[in-house]
This record gives C-alpha cells, structure tokens and sequence, in this order.
C-alpha cells in the first residue's frame, strides 16, 4: 500500500506515556485507539521516509566520491583454485632449457627439477612491474656483444661452447617536450660583382610544411583524448623555448578535423548496417551552447548530452555525438542509412526513454543491460540484504554460464543453446520469485525495493533477450567504457 504523509498530531509525552500503559494493560477505549492509530501511521510513515533518505543519501556519497567496485567479495575457496588456476603462469617465468650437446656443463651444476616447493603460489597477474612486451611501440636497438659470439668457447671455464638465450630487455624511459622545433639555417652566398644570392636547399628530411601532419595529430590527440587546454600547451611549450600559440594549435587541429570528416561520416554509414549496437549517453558541457542558454529567449531544449554508439559487426566502429540530441534520436539518424533488407539490428540500452530511436524503432530488437538491473539491488543491499542476495546471486550465475561459454568457446548459435538449457531455468525461477513477493504483500510496491523489483519486471523480455537471440550480449559495459572517453574531451 501506499505510505502518505501523515497530519500533524499535537499531542505530549504525558499523553503517550498514558496510552502506553493502556496498551500494555489491555484496556484501551475506543477513544485511546482513535488517538492511538494516527501515531502508528506516523511511525509507519516516518520509518519508510528515514530508509529512503539513507539511501538516497548512499547513492549521493556514491555519486559524489565513486564506488571501488560493484563486485561481491569472493569466498576463499573461489580464491584458492583461482590461485591453482594461475599456478601455470610460472612456467612463463622460466627460461628456456639449454640444448643437450658435449658442449654443456655436467649434470651435477644444473638447477634441480623437483618441483615439490612448499612457497606461496605465485601472486596474480598485474601485480608488479610491465614486461617489455607490454611496450610494442617501443624503439628496439640490439646490443651485440662486444668480444663474444654464439659458437665461441666460454672465457670462463674453457670447456663449453656459447649459445644464445633469448636477450635481456632493459628499458630506457627519456622526456621530449609535446612540439620539437627544428631551426635549418640556410647558407646563403652573394655574388660580389653581380649581386645574385645562392641559398642552400633544405634537407629531403624537412619536407615542405612548416607545420609536419604528425604535430596535427599530436595537437588533436592532446587536447581532445588527453584533455589538454591549448593555452595549456602553449604555457608548456613556452617555458622549453619553443611557442606554439593557442590560436596557430586551433588552426592545426582543425586541419585534422577537416580531414577526418569524410572517415567519420563514412564510418556512420558502415556502422548503421552492422548487427549490434551498444548505446549510452552522458551530460555534457559546450560553450557555445551555454551561451545559447543564458540568451533571451532561451533554447526550448537547454541540455546537453554525449552520445556513444559502439557497433560490432564485420567492424568494431565507436561514434560520439555531443549537441542537444539525446541518444535515441542520435541512433534514429544513424538508422536512416541502414539497408532497409537487413535484419533488424540488436540494439542494447539500459531502457531509459530518451534512448529509444522513435522513429526507426521497428528497425530494432531492444535488450536491456543486466548489470544496471542488478545495480538497482546493488544500490540497497545494505537495507534489504536477503531479498537483493537471491537476486544479486541469480543473476551471478548467469554471468557463470556465460564466462563458461567464453571460455570453451563456443559459437553465437551454441552459447544462445547453451543459455536455453542452463541460464532460461534460472531466470524463470527469479520472475516467479518476484512477482510472488510482490501478490504476497512480502514487499512494498512503493518502497525503494518495490521500485527494484518493477524496474526488473517491467522490462522483463528486453533483459533476458539473450535466451531468444542469437549474439544477444547480456549488458552495456562496453558502451559504459567508452562513454569514459567523453569525460575528458574538452567540448568548445
């Protein structure tokens, strides 16, 4: 039932403390009980509105200083085979074993082999310093040795032959500054009878452009993927001696962006036919448009929005889109180049209005994301831990199933039959489990848990459209990642 704010009851401690007494003794009249009933309906009232500002004022703490993280912390024996699992990964340690020649020390001087350690397993991956193999764009420059070669005999004990191992990375971190400036002086030589001046050539290396494609690139890439200001750049690159001012950056970048825009429009076109659409979209800020805003009259629609559209298919394309659009009419213009032969494309959302394409909606198979179903119990474990459990833990082990499928690996067709058979049981179990709390009364419709409850139900089919289609992701984190991206692009 529905919890209305109750009338303002004046009645005093002297009072309460009577009716209490007639409580305990049995003997309230029916004027006790008329003045009786109002307070529990208070307490009632009161009691629900107290839970609800905690967590309202959780989720703002939540808001205002970040989660570490939504997972639940994992069990022990999870984490022992989880450590046996990584037990493998010493064997990428291990340097490879010296071929058995007459050329090798003895036996006696190798390492032993037994492997009955009693040491703790290795700790898991991440957990020190990066490889050199984690630095593919790295310059690589061998280093021979100075005296020795491989087939040469060991200096040391004269016996053996020298064969290679695989080298020794080390690696050299050095600073340049975000803009080089190279001066060419170029000689110049007069003629002292006739005059004429002989300038020498520039060097192939310098090519024609002042301002080389590469600086563009970096310009555009520092301020609208790093977040650097021009004026910024400018201060930084006026403190080595070398000044780029912001104006001559806004130019060159925008060089890039004209070069670009044919790739971005064509890449709308490849990603309006792909399969699958990720969706999401985030606020925004653009000055311009803040201008637009404090003008008379203002806009009739005053917000702002970044849109990102992650498509998989064929190609992985991602497209941002900031303005006043919201996300659904974003996707609807996007849609409107789609061949219309195709099958209609997998649309994934987290089922928000604002993001439904309106117009081209027949084009689409909703689903909806599972892990911001799952963040509505997440957001309120604390208050109703038994009821979010059973949903949190449901929903943990269809996350199961799909890891497993992941990891076999199987097809779109035998992961979508493999959910049929052990995800479809599991799901039916818990909207049962749901609507049935919701007909016994065992939940408030109308508290903050009832809300959880509906948002599942009302949205049922579009989150569980991974047992009807094939490739049906079951969440939007991919979007949700890309969505970061927006948040440190300055917007002009």
């Amino acid at each position: 039932m529905s919890i209305e704010e109750p009338l303002a009851i004046e009645i005093d401690a002297r009072e309460v403390e009577s009716l209490m007494d007639k409580a305990a003794q049995g003997v309230l009249d029916p004027a006790a009980q008329a003045r009786l009933v109002p307070l529990l309906k208070t307490l009632l009232w009161l009691e629900h509105t107290l839970l609800s500002t905690r967590i309202s004022l959780a989720k703002l703490k939540r808001l205002l200083f970040g989660s570490k993280t939504e997972k639940r912390s994992c069990k022990n024996d999870d984490h022992d085979k989880t450590s046996a699992g990584n037990d493998t990964d010493q064997g990428d340690q291990a340097g490879p074993t010296p071929p058995l020649s007459s050329d090798t020390p003895p036996s006696s001087s190798t390492p032993s082999t037994d492997t009955t350690d009693d040491t703790d397993p290795p700790p898991p991956k991440g957990h020190g310093r990066r490889a050199a193999a984690d630095y593919p764009g790295a310059e690589t420059v061998f280093c021979a040795h100075p005296t020795q070669r491989a087939g040469d005999r060991c200096e040391g004990c004269q016996q053996g032959r020298l064969y290679r191992l695989p080298p020794l990375v080390r690696l050299r971190f050095e600073g340049q500054p975000l803009v080089e400036v190279t001066g060419y002086e170029r000689e110049r030589l007069r003629c002292s009878a006739c005059g004429a001046v002989t300038v020498a050539p520039m060097p192939a290396e310098a090519g024609h452009e002042t301002y080389a494609v590469g600086l563009k690139v970096n310009l555009a890439v520092a301020h609208y993927h790093l977040g650097l200001p021009f004026k910024r750049i400018e201060s930084y690159q006026a403190m080595l001696g070398m000044p780029l001012p912001d104006a001559t950056q806004w130019m060159l970048v925008e060089q890039v962006a004209d070069s670009a825009y044919p790739i971005y429009e064509r890449l709308k076109h490849i990603g309006a036919n792909q399969a699958l659409v990720y969706q999401d979209d985030t606020g925004a800020r653009v000055l311009s448009l803040i201008k637009e805003n404090r003008a008379e009259p203002p806009p009739s629609r005053t917000g702002m929005y970044t849109t990102v559209l992650r498509f998989e298919g064929p190609q992985a394309i991602c497209l941002y889109f900031t303005g006043r659009q919201h996300a659904g009419e974003n996707l609807d213009a996007l849609l409107a180049r789609r061949d219309p032969r195709l099958a209609p494309i997998q649309w994934m959302s987290d089922g928000l209005v604002a993001n439904t394409p309106k117009q081209h909606q027949a084009q689409t198979i909703d689903i909806n994301c599972l892990v911001h179903g799952r963040r509505q119990f997440v957001e309120i474990e604390d208050y109703f831990p038994r009821e979010c459990a059973h949903v949190i833990d449901a929903i943990a082990e269809i996350y199961q199933h799909d890891k497993h499928c992941r990891e076999e690996p199987l097809n779109p067709a035998q992961r979508l039959a493999y959910h049929q058979t052990h995800s479809k049981p599991v799901m039916d179990n818990l909207k049962v489990w749901l609507q049935q709390q919701l007909d016994d009364r065992l939940v408030e419709p109308n508290s903050r848990l009832g809300g959880a409850f509906d948002y599942l139900l009302k949205r049922w089919a579009a989150l569980t459209r991974f047992l009807v289609e094939t490739g049906a992701p079951l969440d939007n984190n991919i979007a949700y990642a890309a969505r970061g991206i927006s948040y440190i692009m300055p917007h002009p």
